[in-house]
């Protein structure tokens, strides 16, 4: 007897784009959504990918379970050329280009909503524009989405989403069921990017007179999440005994942090850093290499971008950010441990992102941020995944180190300290205690860095 496969749940959203035309808008809008829909209902092509999966496969499997497709349309989507030695014909009107293979389809699907969204000032192509079969994108109603009013569109562009049939958020689906504690969250993208995203951290720190410790806030929409880390004292440095040690962990001191500071929860990522490219306040875009934006951690960035990025971010928010100190980077670390790592004294198994780590991304290239645990002050990847910049200029020991946590700007200050090692780097530097330096101007594959804020 036979029997027809059940139909495949169609409860995704599938974003259609040109990388070179809308990537930074698209990492942006995509991070906005999976804040309301869940991760796996947002399909955006390398993020949602995983390594080694078949490209085509994926695609068509993210196309037959979408219920809705966003046609995104930058500046570039319509002329993009070839390059490939096909005369520089336009790529939308090439049968293998991608882009428009996906809108074909969706538009021949009945069953999928399809929203043409305008980005980057973009206009919407006239069908006499666009190749034959896809001349119907041209009758469907385009939504803009604005720099200038960007948390007002995307709200806006969530709601028409949440009437589409299948496209229900998980806190809408539990509302309405009426289980037990379930409450509907907020409707706005905003609201959900600055309420406290763990449980360690209950409360707002801008609603409160006094820093909490393990509070956690954000200062805006896009803005990095941030943890409040109380005052107190640590042993800084490694003893002469330590595995992996080097001459320059050295001499172990004292250090005293007399006041509270925020520490970003995780590593600042491409969605964060794209939106100081889209608003203006940075020039340099980070390149991804193809392993995808959104929640991975922003590399090829330089201490110099670093202090734009900085920069940029007090002047939007009224807020002094910075990079954290190289002391203030390990009491951090740390947690209150004084073992080799903040979970012990072994590197262990997947439980940092390094050189033989034991994680699917060992040694190949980075993971999204949080993919592992935090450490006792609830902050992520304080051990691998990118070395962070820290605002110390280089000295080959602590002899004559500052003990009252600030930054040690004396010394060789053609280098800046480093810290936390990365994907491509043995487990030893990634210690609590492993140190080294780079030229300020340095961008590469393994750069990255997290940000402090006064208080």
């Amino acid at each position: 007897m036979s029997t027809t496969p059940a139909p495949l749940a169609r409860n995704r959203i599938f974003i259609n784009y040109r990388r070179d035309d809308s990537e930074i808008e698209v990492g942006r809008l995509a991070a906005d959504l999976r804040r309301v829909f869940s991760a796996d209902q947002v399909f955006q092509d390398v993020a949602s990918i995983d390594p080694g999966a078949d490209f085509e496969d994926a695609l068509r499997q993210g196309l037959q379970t979408c219920a809705a497709v966003l046609v995104v349309i930058g500046p570039r989507w319509l002329v993009a050329k070839d390059v490939r030695g096909r005369r520089r014909r336009r790529r939308l009107d090439l049968d293998d280009d991608w882009v428009r293979r996906e809108v074909a389809e969706s538009l021949n699907d009945k069953a999928v909503r399809v929203f043409p969204v305008l980005v980057g000032n973009a206009g919407m192509p006239g069908a006499d524009e666009l190749p034959s079969d896809i001349q119907a994108l041209a009758r469907r109603q385009a939504y803009l989405v604005t720099t200038r009013h960007w948390a007002k569109d995307v709200d806006e562009l969530v709601g028409l989403l949440k009437r589409v049939p299948g496209l229900a958020p998980p806190s809408d689906t539990a509302a309405r069921r009426g289980e037990s504690g379930a409450t509907a969250g907020p409707t706005s993208v905003v609201e959900r990017a600055v309420a406290p995203a763990a449980p360690l951290a209950p409360t707002l720190v801008s609603r409160q007179r006094k820093p909490i410790a393990g509070a956690s806030f954000r200062d805006g929409d896009m803005c990095p999440e941030m943890v409040v880390i109380p005052a107190g004292s640590f042993t800084m440095g490694s003893p002469d005994n330590e595995p992996g040690r080097t001459s320059s962990e050295g001499p172990q001191h004292r250090v005293t942090i007399k006041r509270a500071f925020a520490v970003g929860r995780f590593d600042v990522t491409f969605e964060e850093w794209d939106a100081c490219v889209i608003e203006g306040g940075c020039q340099h875009k980070p390149e991804d290499h193809g392993w995808g934006r959104g929640r991975r951690p922003v590399m090829n960035v330089s201490w110099e971008d670093v202090q734009t990025y900085a920069a940029w971010l007090s002047k939007k928010t009224g807020k002094a950010y910075r990079l954290l100190s190289e002391a203030e980077w390990e009491y951090a670390a740390r947690g209150g441990t004084t073992t080799r790592y903040s979970w012990g004294d072994v590197a262990g198994t997947n439980l940092a992102n390094f050189r033989e780590s034991g994680s699917q991304w060992s040694g190949k290239q980075t993971a999204p941020v949080g993919s592992f645990g935090a450490n006792r002050f609830g902050l992520y990847d304080m051990s691998g995944n990118v070395w962070e910049w820290t605002q110390d200029c280089w000295n080959e020991n602590y002899h004559g180190a500052p003990v009252d946590g600030k930054a040690w700007q004396a010394g060789d200050c053609s280098r800046q300290v480093l810290r936390g090692g990365s994907w491509d780097f043995d487990p030893e530097v990634a210690r609590a205690a492993g140190r080294a330096s780079s030229e300020p101007a340095n961008r590469n594959i393994v750069l990255g860095f997290r940000l402090a804020r006064t208080l």
